[in-house]
Formats: structure tokens, C-alpha cells, sequence
């Protein structure tokens, strides 16, 4: 188990049970009961130099706040309702900073229906940006502890692009000079490329409507939101679920730009599949007998959903491939891991 998910397990040990909290920490939001009907709660918080890197345009920063949360409530099937928007930042950025925070925010939030009704402000030595994000679920709620031995494991998008993305935003921040725009320097890659994988890292999008589909039409067994890396997060739901998930190397969806990113700069597209985070798309389980419903939908919307694996009987995750099985459990972003 990795450090962040020990202290969450630690952190529930420590909580007071409550009758209308139906899910606690260890999910992608919160379940509470109330009168006027279940509602899910989710947060996150953004930093300067660990989640974005120094310099990155303001508005910009507000819409991937509110987007990370918004794949949360896409993982259980809510539909966003409101949300509250905490920003830290150094005080010579500006009065207009904060607000270029909120505009970003509230852009990437309302189309999905979710409204900016509060939050709070503070001088800090870096930028922190923090959302609490609120909805009702669309049907049954969708958790990481519904996976069933026979259940199909499928994934929406495609990994490894947004961590590709990440780099490549590194590479072009290195050989830009301040004040300057950064300019296209891999003839590796097509413009189209390059833009395809620069948006997947600042401009995630979250998977609202299949996350609401997968829900009210009882189709997905259990979800998370892929935001570690494809290979700790299978681990979560199998470890949740009491089950073994095995996916298959070769069905793993790597795409045109993430291979070409990958040739340039000698990496592996598959490692970065498993391993890069920051993708939030959905990982799910779908029974046998609702593949059909699965296909039917797929092909209603325009958004490729893939099936990478088999539910089984055991426990963990694993990669199936040509060389054998390897743990999945270790390969991701731990936010409590040490760095170098």
C-alpha cells in the first residue's frame, strides 16, 4: 500500500462513524444521506512546483481545478452542482491574479453545471489552489467497491498522454527565455500533436456524461477516476473490490501522439500509460451481462471507451504481457512519496 493511501486508511480510523455519511475518506468523494437526497463531496488541492509548474498562466490554473474535481463527481455518476474556490498566492502576483484563478474556474465548471458560491483567499510564498466541489449523483452511485470476478475492466481516453503532456511543457519552459513564448522545437512531432498532448496536461477533461451514463443506466460495477496512474489506480479498486484485476499489455490504448512523444525523447509509451497520472479519465468494471448496454452507449457518444482487462478471483493488480504478469500496486504517483 503507498504512503497517501496508509494515511487515509489511518484517517478513517480516526473519524467518528455517522449514520448519513454513507462513504468516508478512500473514495473518489464523499456519500452523505440527507433529507433533500444523497449528495457527493470531493476536494483538491493544487501546488506551485508539485502539480504545476511556476509560472503557469492564472485562468489557466482555475480551469484544471475545477476540473480534477469535476472527474471526481464523473467517477461516482454526479452531476455537479457548486463548488468553492481557495486560492494562496504570493502577493506581487497581483489583485487580478486570484480573480484570473475564479474566471478559469467558473469557465471550466459551468457548462457541467456546477456554480462558484464562496471560498477564501491568502498571502502565501507560492500559489495554492484549493476546490471543494459538490453534486447528486445521477443513479446508483458508482464506488471502487463493487468489482466483480467476470467483470470486464475498461477505460475511457487514453493514458500516458496528459503525463507526455507534463514533459513536454518541461522541455518547452527549459528552452523558453523569460517573457518569452515558448516555440515548437520537436520536429518529432506534428503541431497537432503537440497540441493534443500540451491540453491533455492543462486542460484535462472530465468525463461528466459517461460517469452520469455508467450510473443511472446501472451498467458500471465500480469506477475511479484515473488520476495517479492507471497502475496504482487499478490497484485501489481491486484492493476496495476484494478482487484480482488483470490488464492486458496489449490492449492498453497508446496513442499516434504518445508513441511519437515517446520515440523522441526515448521513453516508454507504455510505462507512461501505467505510471504518468494526471489522465482522469475513468477506469470501470461493466458485468458480462451489461456489455452490450456498454457498446450501445459507446457508440451513441463520441469518446473512446476500451476494454484493457478481466476481473478475477485473488487480490491486486497486475499486467499481463508477452514476458509474464508484473504488480501494478507501485506504479503511479504517490503524493507523500519522498523526492530526490
Amino acid at each position: 500500500m503507498r504512503a497517501e493511501d496508509r494515511v487515509v486508511e489511518r484517517l478513517r480510523a480516526l473519524l467518528p462513524a455517522s449514520g448519513s455519511v454513507l462513504w468516508g475518506p478512500g473514495d473518489d468523494t464523499a456519500l452523505i444521506d440527507r433529507p433533500a437526497g444523497l449528495l457527493a463531496a470531493t476536494t483538491d488541492l493544487l501546488v506551485e512546483n508539485v502539480d504545476f509548474l511556476e509560472g503557469e498562466d492564472p485562468e489557466r490554473l482555475g480551469r484544471r481545478a475545477a476540473a480534477v474535481n469535476l472527474s471526481d463527481l464523473a467517477a461516482v455518476g454526479a452531476a455537479p452542482e457548486a463548488f468553492l474556490l481557495a486560492v494562496a498566492f504570493p502577493p506581487e502576483r497581483g489583485e487580478e491574479y486570484p480573480l484570473a484563478v475564479a474566471r478559469g474556474a467558473q469557465a471550466r465548471a459551468q457548462p457541467f453545471g456546477a456554480r462558484l458560491v464562496g471560498g477564501d483567499m491568502s498571502a502565501a510564498p507560492l500559489t495554492m489552489i484549493a476546490v471543494a466541489m459538490w453534486g447528486r449523483p445521477a443513479g446508483a452511485p458508482l464506488s471502487r467497491s463493487g468489482a466483480r470476478a467476470g467483470d470486464g475492466v475498461y477505460l475511457s481516453g487514453h493514458p500516458g498522454e496528459a503525463a507526455a503532456g507534463l514533459r513536454l511543457a518541461q522541455l518547452l519552459a527549459a528552452f523558453s527565455t523569460p517573457g518569452s513564448r515558448p516555440m515548437p522545437r520537436f520536429p518529432e512531432l506534428t503541431p497537432e500533436h503537440q497540441r493534443r498532448l500540451l491540453a491533455r496536461y492543462h486542460d484535462p477533461e472530465p468525463r461528466i456524461a459517461l460517469g452520469a451514463a455508467l450510473a443511472s443506466e446501472g451498467i458500471a460495477s465500480a469506477a475511479i477516476d484515473v488520476s495517479d496512474g492507471l497502475g496504482v489506480d487499478a490497484e485501489r479498486v481491486a484492493r476496495a473490490s476484494g478482487v484480482r484485476l488483470a490488464i492486458e499489455a496489449g490492449r492498453i490504448p497508446l496513442s499516434g501522439p504518445l508513441r511519437a512523444f515517446s520515440e523522441m525523447s526515448d521513453q516508454d509509451a507504455l510505462e507512461l500509460a501505467l505510471s504518468g497520472g494526471d489522465d482522469y479519465e475513468i477506469l470501470f468494471t461493466v458485468p458480462e451481462t451489461r456489455e452490450a448496454e456498454l457498446e450501445r452507449l459507446a457508440a451513441r457518444g463520441d469518446l473512446a471507451v476500451t476494454r484493457i482487462g478481466t476481473v478475477e478471483s485473488g487480490t491486486g493488480a497486475v499486467l499481463r504481457g508477452p514476458s509474464g504478469e508484473r504488480d501494478l500496486g507501485a506504479m503511479g504517483h504517490d503524493h507523500l512519496e519522498a523526492r530526490a
